[in-house]
């Protein structure tokens, strides 16, 4: 199991549920260049952090990652609050779809994700975007 493979897990499971939900949104992940778009485009902006990285039971350690995910949906503002709302649902499904029975891990790593707080609003009067923000603890071990 590697860093990448973990991250990978959950960068697939939140990019294919939005795409699926609405491909006009990007989503754009903290180990990627970035550029921010324009005042019309809507986005989601992951950013994944690792808190550990072992597990020192007797013996020799095991790999086990845990950390954060923070998710920010960005909607144009002056639409209302629905369309950032229906993102952050996809955003959603894509994170638990890694706790579903049926989840086919090909990153060999069993991701999980604890409980999702959010969506909070944080906006400001001089934003060009709506902002949504939801987060998560996760896990993900060999």
């Amino acid at each position: 199991m590697t860093l990448v493979n973990a991250r990978a897990a959950f960068e697939t499971a939140i990019n294919t549920a939005v795409a699926a939900a609405d491909a006009t949104v990007d989503v754009v992940f903290d180990n990627m260049p970035f550029t921010t778009p324009g005042k019309t485009k809507k986005y989601v902006l992951v950013t994944l952090n690792f808190d550990q990285s072992t597990f020192q039971p007797q013996g020799s350690s095991i790999d086990f990652y845990s950390g954060t995910i923070q998710c920010g949906v960005f909607t144009p503002k002056n639409k209302g609050s629905a369309g950032a709302a229906a993102i952050a649902e996809s955003v959603i499904d894509g994170l638990t779809s890694v706790n579903a029975p049926g989840y086919s891990d090909t990153y060999s790593v069993s991701p999980r994700v604890e409980q999702i707080t959010g969506p909070v609003a944080i906006t400001t009067e001089d934003q060009s975007h709506f902002v949504l923000s939801l987060r998560c603890r996760f896990t993900a071990n060999g």
